[in-house]
């Protein structure tokens, strides 16, 4: 068939791929799909969870990731989705309806919480937080409404890790499901579906990405009515990912193992510099033998991530702008998870209520990435001296 010249822009000459076969993930970015006959056309709604219908319910590349997800996370199925906040809100409402409950341990991700409160509250969805010390003790607080359980663990900012397996075990005595955020251990020091968990959810901007530029987040699960209910709510969203994303995080995964087992070394390091520190009044981290819910910890975990907080003494809050102000290599950013060490400033304090064992002072959540351990530990250094030059300063001017 000859074709015109505006014909010819639009369709190009057929050409086979084989025998290319790269060592990476092939990028294929689609919205339009075409189908062979009206019988497959006709019938592209049974698709959705396995083929291809729209290049929004999937394609090619974003299968490929989910497929390499559910595999580590010892998962049936998996799904990806526009980012971790994205993947909290679709396995709620994915779960949960008018008049049922949703119990949250206080130390949720921030958003996730204001999500389910502000955002499903008003839907009908009702939503109670819970200290993350409960474990077992949860079950008082369940009952025949209880649609889901969220955990946390380690929780956000604080850290401290819950009993999964004793949750699960009250929550399926309800019939309730439960739902792991896993995104500071990540599959490879934790499992939530090896220890009963329903569904596992993972931002993947953080360990996955590992580069500060990706924004994703996934759900696996072991049940495939549950996967087609999380399939069917994401689409009725309109959630989509972009393949060139999905081809990122892929890259990420390739090297997340190394990555995570390098910043854990130098985490744990600069932990045992810091609790040496006189400006420093407890470390927040599962390996510290008087952390909160530490047997737990050497029970059900694999390792310790690279992100921990520390509360500084009360003296150093009227110093904290200039020490974060003299620091070089750590940057201060809300992230973690990447290559650069970052450090975020929040005081848990102002929307917890089960805090009793926090000492006073600021804390500040420490995310530690590739550079030199000495590099790191210099920048900590130099910077925490700003309370002794002040003070010396302050001495010399009383003297004058």
């Amino acid at each position: 068939m000859t074709k015109s010249d505006d014909t010819s822009h639009i369709h190009p000459p057929e050409r086979s791929r084989q025998p290319f076969q790269a060592v990476t993930m092939p990028v294929e970015r689609a919205s339009t799909i075409v189908f062979d006959n009206l019988d497959a056309f006709e019938k592209r709604a049974e698709r959705v969870y396995d083929g291809f219908s729209y290049g929004l319910y999937g394609t090619p590349t974003s299968r490929l990731l989910e497929d390499h997800i559910a595999q580590l996370e010892g998962a049936a199925r998996a799904l990806v989705v526009p980012s971790g906040m994205a993947a909290m809100t679709l396995a709620t409402m994915a779960v949960c309806r008018s008049g049922d409950r949703i119990l949250m341990p206080e130390t949720l991700y921030g958003p996730a919480r204001d999500m389910i409160t502000r955002f499903l509250g008003p839907l009908g969805i009702v939503a109670q937080a819970y200290d993350p010390r409960l474990d077992a003790g949860i079950a008082e607080l369940l009952d025949d409404r209880t649609r889901l359980v969220w955990v946390e663990s380690p929780g956000s900012g604080t850290f401290e890790v819950q009993d999964v397996p004793a949750i699960v075990a009250a929550a399926h005595a309800v019939g309730a499901l439960v739902a792991a955020d896993n995104t500071w251990a990540s599959h490879l020091l934790f499992k939530p579906l090896a220890h009963g968990v329903d569904i596992a959810m993972q931002a993947l901007s953080k360990h996955a990405g590992g580069h500060g530029d990706l924004l994703m987040g996934s759900l696996a699960v072991r049940d495939e009515v549950l996967f087609r209910r999380l399939k069917d709510t994401a689409r009725f969203l309109g959630y989509g990912v972009s393949p060139e994303d999905c081809a990122l995080c892929e890259r990420g995964l390739m090297t997340m193992p190394v990555r995570m087992r390098h910043a854990a070394a130098s985490a744990a390091k600069i932990v045992n510099w810091l609790s040496q520190r006189p400006e420093v009044a407890r470390i927040l981290h599962p390996a510290m033998p008087d952390h909160p819910g530490h047997a737990v910890w050497k029970r059900d975990f694999s390792g310790a991530a690279a992100v921990f907080s520390v509360v500084l003494t009360p003296e150093l809050a009227p110093f904290q702008a200039e020490i974060l102000r003299r620091m070089r290599l750590f940057k201060l950013g809300a992230s973690w998870g990447g290559v650069h060490s970052l450090v975020a400033v929040n005081d848990p304090r102002k929307s917890r209520t089960s805090l009793d064992w926090l000492p006073s002072g600021p804390v500040w959540r420490l995310s530690i990435g590739l550079e030199a351990l000495d590099d790191l530990i210099t920048d900590l250094e130099q910077a925490l001296a700003v309370p002794a030059a002040a003070s010396a300063t302050a001495g010399r001017k009383a003297a004058e």
